[in-house]
């Protein structure tokens, strides 16, 4: 039994596990469950021979995540479609179970650098491989639009990729702290940037410039987003000029309320707004949205698979609780970062994801539900690589008077 117990405690084979579940967010539906089920199981053994010392910080820094989970399940119980709004629930706990294994691998394992290089690379293999697939499909198949292998369609595969651009962003203004440089980061930009682009999701060509250029002012990386604001002004000049239906998604994109395909949305609204009245606090139930008896119930338009919008999806499934819940997970996410006061690179960083995260869940949730599925995964990836991070020099301040300070991605026990 020891010698089981062992050979599953060896890092190796967790950060075995662990890369597959990242590389299978955007390529393999099936695969990622069962590598987040593996990756989990693996992080409560590793609490276990910790004597769950990292799991108060877990617990304490993930806390709205776990009380939203609790809300879904009281969602699902209350639905009228208890099965489907089961199967919603599943999600949302696969949501909190890889809180549960990102959060722990940068809390439990000593190189935090190489957690984040291995998750990094690992992601970037997978939208190169969804990728991949998802331009046959255009090719062969004559698909009009970049959809990702499990992630539906292009708008769930733009809303993927828009947040996997900010997170490399992100980390390329720190780079040499996780000990990678332009070679990696530069290619990897650009890969995922055309994919999002042959997506032709109109909302991320506006939320995707606005967050990027909030990374990079406040990271303070100049020269970085002189070169960023040239490559998307020239790369935007150009296909305006070459793409007949690129050059209306980037004008209709601008009087987005002139465009049918956004007006269409109201209905969508109305009808969140009927469920609210009839179901205020826990809602029709995760992931019910689509289901015929409420189109029926509710006199939702037939394209309504969800609200077409951050919140009127959570105020339609979820209900008010579930609305306050998700909004109490971002307000102490921007209170811990806005909390630290020191100008350093580092907190830099997080104050760049953070507020850069959030103009792109927030602009594009105007039209996009901006949960769910593999989003929510990378939504707390994220969260994990923020919040410990900040934790961290939380934990630098206390040992301030030590002779040696703890590097920022160092290990905190």
């Amino acid at each position: 039994m020891r010698l089981l117990l062992s050979r599953l405690l060896d890092e190796r084979l967790f950060i075995f596990i662990f890369a597959l579940f990242v590389f299978n967010l955007p390529f393999s539906e099936a695969l990622k469950e069962v590598f987040l089920v593996l990756s989990f199981l693996l992080t409560l053994l590793h609490l276990y021979d910790n004597a769950f010392v990292p799991a108060s910080r877990i617990l304490v820094l993930g806390l709205p995540v776990f009380l939203f989970s609790i809300v879904s399940l009281s969602s699902a119980l209350h639905s009228i479609n208890t099965f489907i709004a089961m199967r919603g629930f599943w999600g949302d706990l696969e949501t909190l179970m890889s809180w549960v294994v990102f959060s722990g691998a940068l809390l439990i394992f000593p190189d935090r650098s190489r957690i984040l290089r291995i998750a990094l690379f690992a992601l970037s293999a997978g939208i190169l491989a969804g990728g991949a697939v998802g331009l046959y499909r255009m090719l062969a198949l004559s698909d009009p639009n970049m959809e990702m292998m499990n992630l539906g369609d292009k708008n769930s595969s733009a809303q993927f990729l828009s947040t996997a651009f900010l997170l490399f962003l992100g980390i390329s203004t720190v780079r040499h702290t996780v000990g990678l440089t332009w070679r990696f980061f530069a290619p990897t930009l650009l890969l995922v940037l055309g994919c999002i682009l042959l997506c032709h999701s109109r909302a991320f060509l506006i939320s995707l410039p606005v967050a990027s250029a909030a990374i990079l002012v406040i990271g303070r990386q100049w020269k970085t987003l002189a070169g960023a604001l040239s490559v998307f002004a020239a790369g935007a000049g150009l296909l305006y000029l070459l793409s007949p239906h690129l050059r209306w998604e980037m004008t209709s994109a601008i009087a987005p309320t002139h465009d049918g395909s956004f007006t269409s949305r109201y209905e969508t609204w109305a009808g969140a707004i009927r469920i609210f009245h009839d179901r205020p606090f826990l809602g029709v139930g995760p992931d019910t949205f689509q289901m015929p008896n409420i189109h029926k119930i509710y006199n939702l338009p037939d394209f309504a698979s969800h609200g077409h919008n951050l919140f009127f999806n959570l105020l339609g499934e979820y209900g008010l609780l579930g609305v306050l819940s998700f909004a109490l997970l971002l307000l102490f996410w921007v209170g811990r970062v806005l909390r630290e006061k020191k100008r350093s690179e580092t907190v830099r960083f997080l104050k760049g994801m953070t507020v850069g995260f959030l103009l792109n869940l927030l602009l594009a949730g105007m039209a996009h539900p901006m949960w769910g599925g593999s989003f929510s995964l990378l939504f707390m990836l994220i969260m994990a690589i923020v919040l410990v991070t900040e934790d961290g020099i939380g934990k630098e301040k206390e040992n301030a008077s030590l002779r040696h300070s703890v590097p920022v991605f160092g290990h905190y026990r």
